[in-house]
């Protein structure tokens, strides 16, 4: 075997764990860092499906009391649905003003009629 001073196995361990710390943050910041092209942003995500939304949905919007909820969901019966979110406006109770404060948070995706 190897006749080393304890300086030098000190200097040995020394260099071992610093190699071993530069593999550990090597390791962790790949790990970290996003693959490209994963990110996909979705504009549709954290939004209420008009067509489908309940009672508590509705009222999670702010600006959309009980009445208003059931008026829109009344209204979605009987049309058949919400073709586009400006049929909003058709419902007693939502002003324009109103309107572009609660338009955000809803979408209509296709294939989803109530």
């Amino acid at each position: 075997m190897l006749n080393l001073t304890r300086q030098e196995r000190q200097v040995i361990l020394f260099l071992t764990l610093v190699a071993l710390c530069g593999l550990g943050v090597d390791f962790i910041t790949k790990k970290a860092r996003p693959a490209r092209g994963s990110i996909f942003l979705n504009a549709e995500i954290g939004k209420i499906e008009l067509n489908s939304a309940d009672m508590d949905l509705l009222l999670s919007v702010p600006g959309v009391g009980q009445k208003l909820a059931q008026r829109i969901i009344e209204y979605r019966s009987q049309q058949g649905g919400f073709k586009s979110t400006e049929e909003l406006k058709n419902i007693k109770g939502i002003t324009d003003y109103r309107f572009q404060k609660i338009k955000d948070a809803f979408v209509i995706r296709a294939g989803k009629e109530g």
